[in-house]
């Protein structure tokens, strides 16, 4: 009975969880966004560094916007690593009082880096 009640409660949380799509931590958001994306989570490269997902085409490096600058130099590794094109999953939290975002593609267009953006909100609504 016990065992029967636990299960319960956390299917119920985890309902509840994927009902209001909150996200804990970045781990779970590169799970959720990578297996959307049909990608290959935590795929380790031919140097023994993890990309956070790997799909058909790209390997992506997730990070929160304040580390955005973190993340240009992972996505360009992790191309060369994997042969794939580079690109960076961009976590907006909801707290961020700066246009983090806005400073990533100014970067990369500045620079004419090869980096694909796609950018999700830490709290989807």
């Amino acid at each position: 009975m016990l065992n029967k009640i636990s299960k319960f409660i956390v299917i119920f949380f985890i309902s509840i969880s994927s009902i209001n799509n909150v996200f804990s931590n970045e781990n779970q958001i590169n799970n959720y966004w990578c297996n959307k994306n049909d990608g290959e989570i935590q795929y380790r490269t031919k140097y023994g560094t993890y990309v956070d997902c790997l799909t058909s085409i790209y390997a992506v490096e997730v990070e929160y916007d304040y580390n955005w600058k973190e993340g240009i130099g992972q996505s360009l590794h992790y191309a060369e690593a994997t042969g794939k094109k580079p690109a960076i999953l961009l976590i907006k939290r909801n707290k961020s009082t700066k246009n983090y975002e806005s400073e990533l593609k100014s970067t990369i267009d500045f620079f004419n880096l090869p980096i694909t953006l796609f950018s999700i909100q830490e709290t989807l609504e």
